[in-house]
């Protein structure tokens, strides 16, 4: 395994053995990052192609990307049942790109190539198989395609869905594709249950073109509901920061506009609230005209009012996880503001750091994070470690 990238991004699929089958579409000179990324996450990536991809992409490239030998033909050894029989190495047999021809040998049990050897190996043993489709708009419109793919579907096989652009099924892009392989390998400990996360900043209106705000990026929010699905459950992530994430998001601008939209998902049931926003602790009227720029303005500030003390007036038994953010202070005063918090609000949890040091707006962090049993423990590095930490205590009190 190349260690100049292993785990470099995170240890999300370290320990975990991956096969990539690579089959005859043109998207098979994507899979060379995707194989890249998989490892840059920890995870142990062998190769398969069939003859038809060794005619786009050389199996040397495969070989240079995984470190390993490219299985081209199923020799003495077997290869199929080494990895994907049952007790095989393999955690996972990744078809990417997936063609409309070989979606249609899976969907019925042909295996004259590796990779559908492969599939059909792993499909009888009951290992996780995932399908990356990429070919032309009008094959992915075919009917026997699309009943080929529901087929797989119910055979219990994960379908990452292209995107549509051009006229073509193009790759799903790598973020996407490595997202969903990571909550196919995660712990499931989560599983069934439903998670609610406010991220980022409030924006409240000066006028229609100026805000009141902080500078909180909403990183931490987002890697927590990255995480929280990672391991099954059902994240929804109240924020004004939009993005393109496998997650059911809410869009909230201002305080009030987020603590509306927060009350209407719990009605919905959840298990959780993480309360990760930087949430604006003052508004205003706002002027429905610009002001004038040039003169000396007086802005009559008020609070806002409590979105925790709000949740937990209205849901007593909702484990919530809470943020303390403060500057200048040591780790005893620290948890010492954590725990009257804690105390205070009636979390189950409180994440506490002194951004004086650093965190808003930056990648890394350091946090306490304290219980209701009064332990606490300290987290430094990625957001995305943070976030497992955080979420590793909330899944021990679900």
């Amino acid at each position: 395994m190349p260690s100049d990238i292993s785990a470099s991004v995170s240890e999300t699929l370290s320990g975990k053995t991956i096969v990539v089958g690579v089959t005859g579409s043109i998207a098979a000179v994507r899979v060379i990052d995707l194989i890249r990324d998989l490892i840059r996450r920890g995870a142990e990536v062998h190769c398969t192609m069939s003859h038809a991809a060794g005619q786009i992409l050389h199996p040397y490239a495969l070989e240079y990307a995984s470190t390993h030998p490219v299985i081209t033909e199923i020799t003495g050894r077997v290869e199929h049942v080494l990895f994907c029989g049952v007790g095989g190495k393999a955690d996972l047999f990744l078809v990417a790109p997936a063609t409309a021809n070989t979606i249609g040998k899976m969907a019925n049990g042909i295996d004259d190539t590796p990779v559908t050897t492969f599939a059909t190996t792993a499909l009888g043993s009951g290992k996780p198989v995932a399908v990356v489709p990429a070919m032309h708009e009008a094959m992915y419109r075919h009917p026997a395609v699309i009943r080929n793919l529901q087929i797989l579907r119910e055979m219990g096989v994960a379908l990452i869905d292209p995107r549509i652009e051009e006229g073509k099924a193009k790759f799903a892009d790598n973020q996407r594709v490595v997202q969903e392989v990571e909550r196919l390998l995660g712990p499931a400990d989560l599983k069934g249950k439903r998670i609610l996360i406010t991220s980022g900043s409030n924006a409240e209106s000066i006028d229609p073109i100026r805000i009141l705000t902080n500078r909180a990026s909403g990183k931490t929010g987002v890697a927590l509901a990255l995480e929280a699905r990672r391991r099954g459950a059902d994240v929804t992530l109240v924020h004004r920061f939009i993005q393109d994430l496998p997650v059911h998001q809410v869009y909230a601008q201002s305080a009030s506009d987020m603590l509306d939209a927060v009350m209407a998902e719990l009605k919905k049931g959840c298990d959780a609230l993480i309360s990760a926003a930087a949430v604006a602790d003052y508004t205003l009227d706002p002027s429905e005209e610009k002001i004038k720029s040039g003169l000396e303005l007086n802005l009559r500030l008020k609070p806002t009012r409590k979105i925790i003390k709000a949740v937990r007036e209205a849901y007593p038994d909702l484990k919530i996880v809470g943020f303390k953010a403060e500057t200048d202070t040591g780790d005893e005063e620290l948890l010492a503001r954590a725990r009257a918090s804690l105390e205070g609000a009636g979390l189950d949890l409180v994440v506490a750091n002194d951004v004086s040091r650093g965190g808003m707006g930056t990648d890394d962090n350091r946090v306490l994070i304290l219980s209701r049993s009064g332990s606490h423990s300290e987290v430094e590095g990625k957001k995305s470690l943070i976030a497992r930490r955080i979420i590793d205590s909330l899944a021990e009190i679900l």
